[in-house]
């Protein structure tokens, strides 16, 4: 992450959720603790809220939120029996002088809940962006719903430039413009047992003055031992592990 860094004019390090217990063993030991800290150590800018974040319940989800250095959005989980939601909808970052906003939605879960609800993605999606009310010239969706549910709501909700998905199918070979709207779509990672952290989703675009998105490269670039280890995160590991 620190060539990337180097490399880079401007780098965005973002997470569709399900990411801080359910996918490794530390990271459910620790209830996520572990996780939120080897994000903010790599840079973390935004995730959004998955299922398994919201099973930690709402006690201990406050608590890894208020340990993140990034912001953890979701624009439809909401505290049982109320309309209160449990993140904040979304963040504004400026990007050389570019107003850009990250919008958050999570999946609905498979079976409920005690602490949480989640509203229906595209109606919240529409009144994040109302609310936006175009203080941002670009707008992201991180979302955990799958890869096609994705690319239906970037058709189904105007107004988005970039929807970064989870859990796909078959992982896409690049990525893709939603048919109606022209809205750019990828995906994360991909669904399989123990995968989290194993790709990383590469995306390489111009922003163009009026905030619109273009000359996209788009790749999924496998962990593999091309990479060394991080020092200062096998430590931070290790704390952890023993």
């Amino acid at each position: 992450m620190a060539q990337q860094r180097q490399q880079a004019g401007h780098l965005l390090l973002l997470d569709t959720g399900d990411a801080l217990v359910g996918s490794g063993p530390l990271g459910t030991k620790t209830h996520g603790e572990a996780i939120v800290a080897a994000m903010n150590l790599m840079g973390y800018d935004a995730m959004a809220l998955g299922p398994k974040e919201l099973s930690l319940g709402a006690d201990l989800l406050r608590q890894r939120m208020e340990e993140a250095d990034f912001a953890i959005l979701s624009a439809n989980a909401v505290l049982s029996g109320t309309e209160e939601l449990v993140a904040d909808p979304y963040v504004i970052l400026e990007v050389e002088g570019h107003p850009l906003a990250i919008i958050g939605l999570t999946r609905p879960p498979g079976e409920p809940l005690a602490d949480f609800q989640v509203q229906e993605p595209e109606a919240a999606l529409a009144r994040a962006i109302s609310e936006l009310g175009g203080r941002a010239d670009t707008i992201i969706l991180l979302t955990n719903l799958n890869y096609r549910r994705s690319l239906a709501l970037a058709d189904a909700v105007p107004g988005v430039d970039l929807v970064i998905a989870a859990l796909p199918d078959q992982l896409p070979a690049a990525a893709v413009r939603a048919t109606e709207t022209g809205t750019l779509v990828v995906a994360a990672d991909q669904s399989m047992p123990r995968h989290s952290g194993r790709r990383v989703g590469r995306l390489v675009v111009t922003v163009e003055p009026d905030g619109s998105l273009s000359g996209e490269s788009w790749a999924s670039v496998p962990m593999d031992k091309r990479f060394a280890d991080d020092p200062t995160m096998r430590d931070l590991l290790n704390r952890y592990r023993h």
